[in-house]
């Protein structure tokens, strides 16, 4: 996708509580005996019209950050279903050491990481600004909320199965402008 500037969504109707499950069973493997519950609640019946492939790299790359910045305690995934926007959510809380109100403001722009050096477990910074760019790409929105030493919580929302009539199953989205759309990114503190 960077190379050409375009980067391919196969759309199909994507079971987000099974695919959630998945992303939480492969994290469990990097605790290394840590005191962390990782749990998948909510709507067991919510289907995204997403490529399946970039929705499990949305989702994996958020569950990696919240294990990253939780020492003990929970990651919590809650699945859910928008009605009225016709969206699929997903909410990834923990209980990890927060990220400062001003950090919070810039931790979907490339090469930005929160915390401090010490804290931080490797990664480019990177992660964030393609979750973001993934997520609008597929017409969603993702939000982030924060409060230091109490844990953060994202919400991505992805269009469900009744955008299979106004989505086109493949296309081919611009990558490098993504960034630029009009499309706003929530960011609230708590």
């Amino acid at each position: 996708a960077a190379e050409t500037g375009q980067l391919r969504l196969s759309r199909a109707a994507v079971d987000v509580f099974a695919l959630a499950e998945e992303v939480v069973r492969e994290a469990r493997v990097t605790l290394k005996g840590r005191p962390l519950r990782l749990a998948v609640s909510g709507e067991r019946h919510a289907y995204a019209w997403a490529d399946p492939r970039r929705t499990r790299q949305v989702l994996t790359n958020l569950v990696s950050n919240a294990v990253k910045a939780t020492v003990e305690g929970s990651v919590v995934l809650t699945i859910g279903k928008d009605e009225q926007r016709n969206m699929t959510t997903v909410s990834i809380a923990d209980t990890g050491r927060g990220i400062e109100p001003e950090v919070l403001q810039t931790i979907f722009e490339p090469y930005r990481q929160a915390g401090d050096q010490q804290a931080r477990r490797g990664g480019a910074g990177l992660g964030l600004a393609i979750a973001r760019r993934l997520v609008l790409l597929h017409g969603g929105t993702i939000e982030a909320q924060s409060e230091v030493g109490r844990g953060s919580s994202f919400t991505i929302a992805l269009p469900d199965e009744a955008h299979a009539t106004t989505l086109p199953r493949d296309s081919l989205v611009p990558w490098l402008d993504a960034g630029s759309s009009d499309v706003s990114v929530d960011v609230g503190i708590v």
